[in-house]
C-alpha cells in the first residue's frame, strides 16, 4: 500500500514537471497571428436602430418589389425578384447610420463566415445572452436581424429586434414593407456581429 503511494506521488510529480509537447514551427506561427478583436461597444446602437425603423418606410424591401439598391455599394442595383432581403436591409441600415459596411454584396452565408468581416464586424463570443448589445447583428445560416434588446417568455429567450422577411402582412404598425420589429426566437446556431462606427 505504502509502494503505491509512492509510486502514484512521484508519478504525479514527474507528470506535472515534465514539459508540454513538441509543436511545429506552422502551429507556433498560427497561434501567434490569430488575435481576439478587443472589441469596445460602439455606444451608437440606439442610432442603428432608430435608422432601422426609418428604413421600415422604405417600399424596396416590399414582397410586390423586385429590385433593390445596394446602399453601401453605391447605390448598385440589384433584381431579386421575391427573395428574401433580411441581409441587405440589416447592412443598407448599417451604411445609412454611418457604420462600416463590406466592400462586396454580402449574404448571410458570408456574414456566418468568422473569418470574414472582423474589421468592420467583429464576431462576439459571448458566455451569457445578456452579453449582446442593442444594435449588434445576429446572423444564422439564412438570417439576420437587428438587435435591440432580450426578452424571456416562460423561460425561452427571444430577442426584441427588426428584420426583413416574414410571413406575416404588414399592419402598419410594426410591420411595413415586408420589415418586421418584434420578437425573434433566440434557438440554433447563431452568431453575433458587432458594427464598428465610421
Amino acid at each position: 500500500m505504502f509502494k503505491t503511494f509512492i509510486t502514484l506521488f512521484l508519478g504525479i510529480i514527474f507528470y506535472s514537471c515534465s514539459s508540454a509537447p513538441e509543436i511545429t514551427k506552422e502551429e507556433r506561427e498560427e497561434r501567434e497571428e490569430y488575435k481576439e478583436p478587443e472589441v469596445k461597444s460602439t455606444g451608437k446602437g440606439n442610432l442603428i436602430i432608430e435608422t432601422a425603423f426609418d428604413e421600415q418606410k422604405n417600399k424596396m424591401y416590399s414582397k410586390s418589389e423586385d429590385s433593390i439598391y445596394l446602399y453601401w455599394l453605391n447605390n448598385q442595383l440589384l433584381i431579386l425578384g421575391y427573395q428574401s432581403r433580411c441581409n441587405i436591409f440589416a447592412i443598407n441600415t448599417l451604411h445609412k447610420a454611418g457604420f462600416k459596411c463590406p466592400d462586396v454584396n454580402t449574404l448571410t452565408y458570408d456574414l456566418m463566415d468568422t473569418t470574414r468581416f472582423l474589421d468592420i464586424m467583429p464576431v462576439i463570443r459571448i458566455n451569457d445572452l445578456n452579453e449582446i448589445e442593442i444594435g449588434d447583428l445576429i446572423v444564422w445560416n439564412g438570417h439576420v436581424i437587428i438587435f435591440e434588446k432580450l426578452v424571456k417568455i416562460k423561460n425561452k429567450n427571444y430577442a426584441q429586434a427588426i428584420w426583413a422577411g416574414t410571413r406575416q402582412e404588414d399592419n402598419g404598425e410594426n410591420i411595413m414593407n415586408n420589415v418586421i420589429y418584434g420578437k425573434y426566437p433566440l434557438e440554433g446556431y447563431f452568431i453575433i456581429r458587432r458594427p464598428q462606427y465610421k
